[in-house]
């Protein structure tokens, strides 16, 4: 392949990106929408995960708790542990117990943490919605 056809290759997939849905909430969306979009999507993983786990897939449900666990750690680093106070520090202890449920099932194969890492991914995200239309 030569140098011409990588270059019009990676153009193509740019050019692909850029009118994409993903490239343009990308470049409108305010950190608030964002935080919410990384909560739903950690929510939804782990109801995932748990259903998979009732269905007896374990490979489905590893996989959603691997991508919970990612989104996980996105959320704790995106803290403001200097400004924040206490509800950074309650956060932060939340996404660790999220973390520790989703490495759980990944490593010792156990589901038990599972239901209250969703149950706190989910109070976190309707606190968020509140909070997020409050101060909108």
């Amino acid at each position: 392949m030569s140098f011409v056809n990588i270059k019009e290759i990676n153009m193509s997939k740019l050019n692909k990106y850029k009118s994409s849905q993903v490239s343009q909430k990308k470049e409108l969306a305010d950190p608030r929408e964002i935080i919410h979009e990384l909560l739903t999507y950690l929510n939804q993983n782990l109801s995932e995960a748990i259903k998979n786990i009732d269905q007896g897939n374990l490979d489905n449900a590893k996989e959603k708790a691997k991508k919970a666990e990612s989104v996980a750690y996105a959320l704790q680093n995106c803290l403001n542990m200097r400004d924040g106070g206490e509800i950074a520090e309650n956060l932060n202890y939340l996404y660790r117990h999220i973390r520790f449920a989703a490495k759980n099932l990944l490593e010792e194969e156990k589901s038990d943490l599972l239901t209250s890492a969703h149950f706190v991914s989910n109070e976190i995200l309707e606190g968020w919605k509140g909070m997020n239309t409050s101060v909108a």
